[in-house]
């Protein structure tokens, strides 16, 4: 044997000895493999009539080696989550009350059984009940594009809150884990949908490597948000007082290059009356205020908004005349605000959150009373008539996860794609640090780029106390904001760059963010303290950029 010879055997020894002393080591519990070979291990139980393998019981679409469930309907009927006609029993006992959730993991292999473009989710439940009386589920979606088998492994920390996206219950304790439910979202893909599953089971990792932040990682003291982000805006909600403060407009020069007016673009900011004759009276102090700070200091306006449920003015919604008088009123305001600030503002959302919450539906409001269900649409078209060139959104909340509120929304985008008035979606990114999970935001995300519209997450602040159970922010809830943070700066990064917009954060300092008053119960959710001090989700930003 020859030297070199020598030093390669040396070399492959060292290289398989390293990858011995660092393999992940894991435990598997195999809930079932529908063919009889599944097994409960001392670790699970099964549950009156799961069986011995934990699966229901055999149904006539499962083939004994895989189990398939078929969804054939209309998309507005059933249940979000609930087509499942199987479900696993998983106990946990004494050797999972140590672990946390981000050491267990969902393992199966799953097919969409030549359905393309099938959502799936995987709900855990806390208990033996049905879904909906249960105190917490939690929920997992995704789209399985391509059919062919493959084998998926999911974190149980990338679960959140099903059902309630209002309910503050969204950390998972592995302990209350009863049941996993596999099911598909009928209101997503094909009328008809298939899923096949097979090898479902739990896996326990000794250690899970964590991708994304990198608190050891420095940022330069150089660096601006502004600057990094070069591809995109980054932008600001500001307010009249505070762009007028040396503390704050410093800091929004020095970080941002785009501002959007917190309230003082809002109808109830500046539609004060309406005299006899019909003639509107408008006062522009305030955001005049905020559209000549931008300008003086070569920043992007993204208008704020000209039509919203919760900021309409008294008289309107007590307004005696006929309703095509009405909407002549809303034509002229809209007409004059987007008049005025023509070449000075490059976009406007121009109806905000016309959609309810878990459902599809309007949700009611004096607009859609008096100017009918296209009352959206012919917001757009006033705006579009008022300015040719300025970029006109849609903007709303919860978009990412609720499905039902999902598919209403898109289908008042989808109508305005047909008229050509719209050009870009908002998503308000009002989240939590442990939910949505980043598959859930990239998922949603794609709903725009597949339809060649601009992209704004417009309004990203992230809840580090969403129960209520914390008193005082602690490092490692510091941490888990940063991580979310970066996910949803990662997600917005891969983006192609012709459907960026911006993103845009919802305030600047913690103590100055609405979720506080809102929720009665102190939160941390910006980039910045109350001092002004820089917070790990600034630097998680910056990296996430970087990366």
């Amino acid at each position: 044997m020859n030297i070199t010879m020598a030093k390669v055997m040396l070399s492959t020894i060292l290289v398989f000895l390293m990858q011995l002393t660092f393999a992940q080591q894991e435990t598997t519990y195999l809930i079932t493999d529908f063919d009889g070979g599944g097994i409960l291990p001392n670790e699970w139980q099964s549950y009156g009539d799961l069986g011995s393998h934990g699966v229901v019981s055999a149904k006539p679409n499962s083939d004994g080696k895989f189990y398939e469930q078929i969804w054939n309907g209309k998309k507005d009927e059933g249940y979000i989550v609930s087509q499942s006609d199987i479900t696993f029993r998983i106990i946990p006992k004494k050797k999972l009350k140590e672990k946390t959730i981000t050491n267990v993991f969902l393992r199966m292999d799953i097919n969409c059984g030549g359905a393309p473009g099938t959502k799936i989710n995987i709900v855990l439940v806390d208990g033996p009940n049905d879904c909906c009386t249960n105190d917490v589920n939690w929920q997992y979606s995704f789209v399985k594009n391509t059919c062919e088998w493959e084998t998926i492994e999911i974190n149980l920390a990338e679960f959140g809150y099903a059902y309630d996206p209002n309910n503050h219950e969204k950390s998972i304790d592995i302990t209350k884990v009863g049941r996993v439910k596999i099911g598909v979202d009928i209101f997503s893909g094909t009328e008809r949908q298939i899923v096949q599953f097979d090898n479902v089971a739990l896996v326990v990792k000794d250690k899970v490597e964590v991708t994304g932040y990198d608190d050891s990682t420095s940022i330069p003291e150089n660096s601006r948000l502004k600057s990094t982000a070069k591809d995109f805006l980054v932008g600001i909600a500001v307010n009249p007082s505070r762009v007028q403060d040396t503390d704050y407009s410093a800091l929004y020069t020095k970080e941002f290059n785009s501002v959007t007016a917190e309230n003082a673009m809002k109808m109830r900011s500046i539609f004060k009356g309406i005299d006899e004759e019909g003639n509107l009276s408008l006062d522009w102090t305030n955001s005049d205020l905020i559209v000549d700070f931008a300008q003086a200091n070569d920043m992007n306006i993204h208008g704020h908004t000209l039509v919203w449920h919760e900021s309409t003015p008294d008289f309107l919604k007590t307004f005696e005349g006929t309703n095509q008088e009405f909407e002549s009123i809303i034509e002229k305001y809209i007409t004059a605000v987007v008049t005025r600030y023509k070449g000075k503002i490059d976009s406007w959302d121009v109806v905000n959150e016309a959609i309810a919450d878990g459902t599809s539906d309007f949700r009611e409001s004096v607009f859609l009373e008096r100017m009918g269900t296209d009352y959206v649409k012919k917001c757009f078209q006033f705006a579009r008539n008022a300015d040719k060139e300025v970029k006109l959104f849609y903007n709303d909340y919860n978009l990412v996860f609720d499905s039902k509120k999902q598919k209403g929304a898109f289908a008042i985008v989808d109508d305005l794609i047909n008229s050509s008035l719209i050009d870009g979606i908002g998503y308000q990114m009002h989240i939590d640090y442990n939910f949505p999970n980043k598959l859930a935001l990239k998922t949603a995300t794609d709903l725009i780029v597949d339809r060649k519209l601009l992209v704004h997450f417009s309004e990203l602040d992230v809840k580090t106390n969403p129960k209520g159970s914390i008193k005082e922010f602690s490092e490692k809830r510091d941490m888990e904001q940063a991580q979310k943070v970066y996910e949803v700066v990662e997600v917005y990064n891969a983006i192609p760059n012709e459907y960026k917009y911006a993103l845009t954060i919802w305030g600047l300092k913690d103590d100055d963010s609405w979720v506080t008053p809102r929720y009665g119960f102190p939160d941390w959710p910006l980039l910045f303290d109350s001092s002004f001090g820089k917070k790990k989700a600034y630097s998680a930003f910056i990296q996430a950029l970087q990366n």
